[in-house]
């Protein structure tokens, strides 16, 4: 028995290790992986937004920003009937709808295009110049999210 007893105990020491052992070579390979990754970022340089041209300075009197943290703002946008802005620009950039109405668009010097905004729609979009004019008879509101991050 006492045979019996010290076979059981060493064939469990022998199961922990080789189970400490195996978890142990799979923490090495991830780390590898991690480190290989880390290496492969880069920092790239932050988008130039001229600041005549910055959201804020030109469409002031539209904007209220709700918070500006971690180089993410966010901000509530608003334009009555017949109100414009004149040509901006924006950062990596996302709009959701929250009052919807006829806008003309005019991105990156295209033609306009006016856009038939419902409440529920929303754009995700990389830096751009655009100027809009709510050419509709609704109060246009948009909730727009401006990302500040490094890009090439």
């Amino acid at each position: 028995m006492k045979t019996q007893l010290t076979v059981m105990l060493f064939t469990c020491l022998c199961f922990v290790y080789s189970c400490k052992q195996k978890q142990t070579e799979v923490n090495k390979e991830h780390s590898e992986e991690l480190t290989e990754v880390q290496e492969e970022t880069k920092t790239e340089p932050m988008a130039y937004i001229d600041p005549e041209l910055d959201v804020l300075a030109i469409g002031k009197e539209y904007t209220n920003v709700l918070s500006d943290t971690l180089g993410i703002q966010l901000m509530e946008f608003t334009m009555k009937p017949g109100d414009s802005i004149g040509l901006h620009e924006h950062y990596d950039h996302t709009f959701y709808v929250l009052e919807g109405g006829n806008m003309m668009l005019y991105v990156n010097g295209t033609e306009a295009v006016e856009l038939d905004l419902k409440p529920g729609m929303g754009q995700v979009s990389g830096p751009l110049k655009d100027a809009a004019k709510n050419v509709g008879n609704t109060t246009i509101k948009l909730l727009i999210t401006e990302v500040h991050r490094p890009r090439e």
